[in-house]
């Protein structure tokens, strides 16, 4: 019979030693679950971003844009996938970039890109015929795990190479290792350079010299003999195996039978062509390997393999004279991450379990405090079989959650104190004691569970996979928590915790100090009863105010050892220029003992080695340094200094100095002019950067149509040139030969190194606009030679650097920087009101983009998740009182969280960012659940038949309660001064968990451990005072409806 009657605490009391051996091979589990976990930063992120590359050589912008860019614009807004209002092409001469962004709704990413190649495939077809390559580079948001560089002042690039490929066929052996992409490699090239006047000499032409190398280097099928027998294929061998093959080829024959051999009319040389770009490592020339994780692989590992792969390369097949350096290692960042968050977390630990020692007995802490690392074990195990990693976030959960961790325990661990007191069993006071609290604490850790989920629901894109993670850890760590408390805790205090605490004490108790205070303090506003209120609304109000002028930052800086710099310069600009302004700035850097190292791309942008750090686009103009410094603070320092003293320095150039940020916005301010009249958009867009640069905050402000770009137009006569025989495609590719980088002819293979054969003239590099016009043009089938000024008009001219086009629109975008510790969010609004004063021209119309663009689309989901998130709290306190009016109560009561989040922000001087909003989603969980354990004890004094809410407590012999008045004030003073303790002692221990997050000084979770910390205490202060005065002032003369309705029921 009694059996049947047993609930499931006194089952679990019953059978302790079941309960007992699960528990200990849960944790045991754990532990061994913790090296084994598989560990990140931070979640996988999904990158719904590729870039579509159009190479079209010979066209001008305007030309690319009229006949690549639109049509391919118009054929990639036709997939529902794309997010058009996102994406945007940039066109420059010959070439056309279009960045593609998805919509965050996709889920299989993979599957739109294959899709998506096989259809631009097919696109190609329709565009200009001299369209030689199409790429849709759908790994763009990769992110490299490593990136190593081999650099050597002996060898050659070839050799380098060589090195490589031995490199990463042993990296493939590493089962974790994704993708290898190796940067920076030059090939050699057999550059022919013709001799004009031996060219004249033998009555011989370029064109000629072209179309005899080109028919001798091709290669074909040369067919198969066939017959019933056998099938015998036919292979002409080919005439360039060697440079020697090269110089001897015949160009002309005489009828006396004389040769004439490249060599006689030209110079035959093996080199390095010049490089466009080019990357270099502490100032020598190097190749970059970009290592890749396999999805869902365990990256600390992986960095332990590479290590060793790298370690037994250098030892068994590395010469000397060659040095490998990693400038960026995911892996070791990781490692470091999760180290320094599991020591916050054991620190944590350990000053949670401080406060519980020193404000409690030492057996009733001992009781307490041991469910802590349980809990944590049995959680890490569960994470482990779950498949969730361990990353910032889920850490993060386990810190903030401690505090909540112990609540449980604390509460239950009270009331069986209590009932021990008035003379109950031990047995039946531990069972009592856990099933009388299981609806409070089951509603309340459902209120802090469920609240996180909208943000899942609400938020898309990278933020939403940045929380992934977060409601699973908390939910899941809460019902451990949950589970123990109700599972174990009965056995463990019945066990240890023999004797009620004493009503008086030998000695100092801080928690008895604190309760006579606290009476004082609670007698005075049940004297008051109208001040307290109105102290309580008037810190509502000075939070909603704080609240709205807190400085705001939705995705702060990463903590890096590391920071890139890029160098703009006008379009146009060589190589050689840019390099100059870079290896400035590189060996100015080398000077500070504060960096390690510096990697410089010229003329190209480093591999995306941070998730929300998008690689530029690359050219003659442009540099990025990825600088490696000795740590974060180190990092800021530098940037302090650097930034403001060296942006500015060299003339013609933008030095950026960019510190990495999980922002995926290109600049913090961007104004955005769209409209079909460029000249309209020049003109607003000038008089908006001429705006931005009268003001002391900005720093590099430019747009990204570029400077104006000067050309050479070389314009046919046509009566005249068709006279002589000429037409452009021969003026095309002899001006290629001379002025260009040359014209490819044919390629000699060394194995599988290709080297490609290209006929140059000497002065290919170093010619000026001057010499364009005298140039001699082959006529009339190579018998005269005329200067191109007869046949065409050369003129200089002025064109676009290049134009871009956002959602198949004209769109110049004015952005800039601000100096560092300006808050970007306060600027653009104090922006705003100087852009409104400047009219817009009719077509034209002005968006935000940047930071402000970002915080928007992400502020409303977020303030929408806020707001779901307090409505399911409202609903489960609706559904655990069943009454509206106390569910609306602590509903309200959460605002009073306002005021101490706002103070906390403002003395620690952090910005409101993403992670805030987690804190106050926390601190309303912690809110609702005091708010239930005070309000549901008052409940149940008020509802003790017979009985006053003393008697209840205490069995003082006194007076039966005579009023309605003194019976709602009796209960809810007495609940306040009885749950004054397990209130107390559930902030203090949140309080203190949340602390390493302050002290780590993290950009991302120390806004949020500031929220909680200071939020949870301040917010106490009111709950304990405004709470029970609100209670008692709402429900004044409920006591005899009560009666009524409660006789009626029984009727």
């Amino acid at each position: 019979m009694d059996n049947k009657k047993r609930n499931v605490v006194e089952w679990a009391m019953h059978y302790r030693q079941i309960i007992i051996l699960v528990t200990c091979c849960l944790v045991a589990f754990g532990i061994y679950s913790l090296p084994q976990m598989q560990k990140n930063e931070f979640p996988d992120f999904t990158i719904r971003q590729g870039m579509v590359v159009v190479v079209a050589p010979g066209n001008t912008v305007d030309e690319m844009v009229e006949q690549v860019t639109k049509p391919l614009e118009d054929y990639i807004f036709t997939y529902k996938e794309v997010k058009k209002e996102k994406t945007f092409s940039t066109t420059r001469d010959g070439m056309a970039f279009i960045q593609v962004e998805l919509i965050d709704e996709l889920t299989d990413k993979d599957e739109f890109w294959s899709k998506f190649k096989h259809g631009v495939s097919g696109f190609k077809s329709q565009l200009p015929s001299n369209v030689l390559a199409i790429q849709v580079m759908d790994d763009f948001g990769d992110t490299s795990a490593l990136l190593i560089t081999m650099e050597s002042k002996d060898k050659t690039y070839r050799e380098l190479s060589d090195y490589m490929d031995d490199l990463k066929d042993r990296l493939r052996k590493v089962n974790s290792v994704g993708r290898l992409t190796v940067s920076g490699e030059q090939k050699e090239q057999i550059s022919v350079y013709l001799d004009q006047a031996k060219l004249s000499k033998y009555g011989l032409n370029e064109q000629l010299i072209a179309t005899n190398l080109f028919a001798k280097g091709f290669v074909t099928s040369g067919g198969r003999i066939q017959t019933p027998e056998y099938i015998l294929p036919i292979h002409v061998d080919k005439s360039y195996n060697t440079i020697y093959d090269v110089c001897q080829q015949i160009v002309y024959s005489d009828a006396n039978g004389n040769n004439i051999r490249l060599k006689d009319i030209a110079k035959v040389v093996k080199e390095y062509p010049h490089a466009d770009s080019y990357i270099k490592n502490n100032g020598t020339k190097c190749i970059l390997l970009s290592v890749e994780m396999k999805k869902g692989k365990n990256i600390v590992q992986m960095g332990n393999d590479v290590n060793k792969v790298l370690e037994d390369f250098k030892a068994e097949e590395l010469p000397s004279e060659v040095e490998m350096y990693r400038i960026t290692n995911q892996a070791q960042v990781v490692g470091d991450s999760v180290d320094n968050f599991l020591r916050e977390l054991v620190i944590a630990i350990v000053a949670v379990v401080i406060v519980v020692m020193l404000l409690l007995p030492m057996r009733v802490a001992l009781v307490a405090a041991s469910t802590i690392p349980i809990t944590i074990f049995i959680s890490l195990g569960l994470f482990y079989a779950f498949g969730i990693e361990l990353n910032t976030v889920t850490l993060a959960a386990l810190i903030v959650t401690l505090g909540m961790i112990v609540d449980n325990s604390i509460v239950i661990i009270d009331s069986y104190l209590e009932k021990i007191g008035e003379g109950m069993s031990r047995w039946h006071a531990s069972v009592y004691s856990a099933t009388h609290f299981f609806k409070s604490i089951f509603s309340a850790t459902l209120a802090i569970s469920i609240t996180f989920f909208p943000f899942l629901i609400v938020i898309p894109g990278m933020i939403h996979d940045f929380l992934l993670s977060f409601p699973w850890s908390i939910s899941l760590i809460l019902g451990i928590s949950l589970l123990v408390a109700m599972l174990l805790v009965p056995f463990m205090q019945f066990w240890f915790i023999r004797k009620p605490i004493p009503t008086s004490k030998k000695g100092f108790s801080f928690m008895d100090y604190l309760q006579k205070f606290y009476n004082k303090v609670l007698d005075a506003c049940f004297s008051h009863p109208y001040v307290t209120i109105s102290a309580g609304l008037a810190s509502i109000v000075i939070g909603i105010v704080l609240m709205g002028k807190l400085p705001q930052k939705l995705m702060p800086v990463a903590d890096r050892n590391q920071f890139a710099i890029e160098i703009y310069l006008p379009t146009g600009t060589a190589v050689e220029k840019t390099a100059l302004v870079a290896d400035s700035i590189e060996n100015i850097l080398h000077k500070d003992p504060r960096v390690v190292s510096v990697t410089s791309f010229i003329g190209c942008s480093s591999p995306r080695f941070h998730t929300a750090y998008a690689p530029q686009i690359g050219g003659t103009n442009y540099s990025q340094l990825i600088v490696n410094t000795q740590g974060n603070a180190e990092t800021v320092e530098l940037l302090d200094e650097y930034s403001e003293k060296y942006t500015n320095a060299f003339p013609g150039a933008r030095v950026r100095f960019k510190q990495i940020s999980f922002s995926q916005a290109v600049y913090p301010i961007e104004l955005r002019l769209s409209g079909q009249d460029l000249d309209s958009l020049k003109y607003v867009a000038d008089r908006y950067l001429s705006l931005l640069r009268s003001m002391p905050e900005v720093e590099l402000a430019q747009t990204n149509f570029s400077e104006p770009q000067t050309c050479a137009k070389v314009v046919l006569k046509e009566d005249e040139a068709s006279r002589l025989g000429v037409n452009n495609i021969q003026i095309e590719s002899l001006l290629a030969m001379r002025y260009g980088s040359g014209l490819p002819v044919a390629n000699v293979w060394e194995g599988d190194y290709n080297i490609p054969v290209t006929i140059k003239l000497k002065n290919a590099d170093c010619s000026d606009f001057s010499d364009l016009k005298d140039e001699m043009i082959s006529v009339m089938g190579g018998l005269d030679n005329v200067p191109l000024r007869q046949i065409a008009d050369i003129v200089p001219g002025v064109k676009d650097g290049q134009i871009v086009r956002r959602n198949g629109i004209y769109t110049i975008t004015v952005m800039s920087d601000v100096r560092r510790n300006v808050n970007v969010a306060a600027f653009t609004a104090g922006l705003k009101e100087k852009i409104a004063d400047i009219p817009l021209p009719e077509g034209v119309t002005l968006a935000y983009g940047g930071d402000d663009e970002h915080d928007n689309e992400n502020l409303a989901p977020i303030m929408a998740a806020l707001a779901i998130a307090a409505f399911i709290i409202f609903f489960i306190l609706l559904a655990h009182f069943k009454r509206i009016s106390i569910a609306l109560l602590i509903f309200f009561s959460m605002t009073l969280c306002l005021f101490g989040t706002a103070v906390g922000v403002l003395i620690q001087g952090v910005d409101f960012s993403m992670t805030c909003t987690l804190g106050i989603i926390s601190l309303m969980g912690i809110i609702v659940r005091n708010g239930i354990i005070m309000i549901d004890y008052a409940e149940e004094l008020r509802s003790t038949e017979h009985m006053t809410a003393e008697q209840a407590i205490y069995h003082y012999a006194e007076e039966l309660r005579e009023t309605e008045k003194l019976c709602v004030r009796d209960a809810i003073y007495h609940s306040a001064r009885r749950r004054m303790r397990p209130i107390f002692l559930t902030s203090a221990a949140v309080s203190m968990g949340v602390i390493p997050m302050i002290i780590g000084k993290s950009g991302l979770w120390m806004p949020m451990g500031t929220v909680i910390c200071y939020g949870t205490l301040i917010t106490m202060l009111f709950l304990l005072t405004v709470l029970p005065i609100s209670y008692m002032l709402l429900f004044r003369g409920s006591t005899k409806k009560r009666v009524m309705r409660n006789a009626i029921e029984k009727m």
